[in-house]
């Protein structure tokens, strides 16, 4: 995913560099839902290890 987000930003700069900012919108929208996306599971593994004990490395 971190691949395709990379060439969306790619298109999206290609689009804005020519001042074709009316084709940006729709690979502005594909990057945001990844973002989204992996903000998502990002949050959610955070909120996974505050649930899990602490894990001692004394032993």
């Amino acid at each position: 995913m971190l691949d395709e987000n990379n060439q969306l930003i790619q298109c999206i700069m290609d689009f804005q560099s020519k001042g074709k900012t009316a084709e940006c919108s729709q690979y502005q929208q594909m990057l945001h839902r990844n973002l989204v996306y992996l903000a998502t599971i990002a949050d959610s593994n955070q909120n996974m290890q505050s649930l899990l004990p602490a894990v001692s490395m004394d032993g």
